[in-house]
């Protein structure tokens, strides 16, 4: 749910005019809560469209159809109420402590091979999803400082568009904490799939699921740690910078 919600904010947000697709966006947020009981023909209804203009919206945000965007409602929806629980210091602090070990046990050569990809690369693209964009552009604004200019399109039917003019020469960076967004119902998976450059996930799920896609996959944290993923994100961050600058200490 959380990452529907943000396309639908991106699409409002950037709406040059208020027409038919802005509408659509509107009245999908107004009914968030209600979207995995609706059929086509309802959703139609409420949004007082044809099911096929449905279906064209659906397809322009990065879902298949309106079926896949409702079925990542119904996905992700049980997991958006377990990570909103409130946690203790205590807790906090231990599952952040975890995460770091975790990470403390990268292999350095791993950590090489990826900080030479980057530098090699021509064009950088990162994908940052639901609230890691933020996180997503402390990573652009670091690689910045050091001479590589990342982009970083917080529009995730911007992404779907980006992530299909890359070569050989270029790279995709992926933050996807739980794996949600590499979901079956979700177009980015297969764009991601089918693009060209080296390809980078950062994520807290089992890296086994995502190898045939990824060359590269760093597991960060554990997947019960996601309440604290913003905190565990920058701390690699500041990891993979400090290696970058050491290995590359004129940039």
């Amino acid at each position: 749910m959380e990452q529907l919600i943000y396309t639908l904010l991106a699409y409002i947000n950037n709406s040059l005019e208020k027409d038919i697709n802005y509408s659509i966006a509107n009245s999908f947020l107004e009914n968030i809560h209600h979207i995995e009981g609706y059929s086509l023909e309802m959703a139609a209804e409420v949004c007082n469209v044809a099911p096929s203009t449905i279906n064209r919206f659906c397809k322009r945000i990065g879902f298949r159809n309106f079926s896949n965007l409702r079925s990542s409602v119904a996905y992700q929806g049980g997991m958006y109420e377990e990570r909103e629980k409130s946690l203790t210091t205590e807790t906090f602090e231990l599952k952040l402590k975890e995460n770091i070990e975790m990470m403390e046990g990268i292999s350095k050569e791993q950590l090489d091979r990826i900080i030479k990809k980057i530098h090699e690369s021509k064009r950088i693209v990162i994908l940052g999803f639901e609230k890691h964009q933020i996180q997503a552009m402390e990573l652009q604004k670091q690689l910045f400082l050091l001479g590589k200019l990342c982009e970083c399109n917080t529009n995730f039917f911007k992404q779907l568009e980006t992530v299909s003019h890359l070569t050989e020469e270029d790279m995709i960076i992926t933050i996807s904490i739980e794996g949600n967004i590499l979901t079956e119902a979700l177009a980015i998976k297969e764009k991601i799939k089918a693009a060209n450059g080296k390809k980078l996930l950062i994520t807290f799920s089992d890296p086994e699921k995502h190898q045939q896609i990824f060359d590269e996959i760093i597991q960060c944290g554990k997947i019960d740690n996601s309440a604290v993923s913003s905190y565990t994100l920058l701390r690699l961050f500041d990891i993979l910078i400090y290696h970058y600058q050491k290995r590359y200490p004129s940039f």
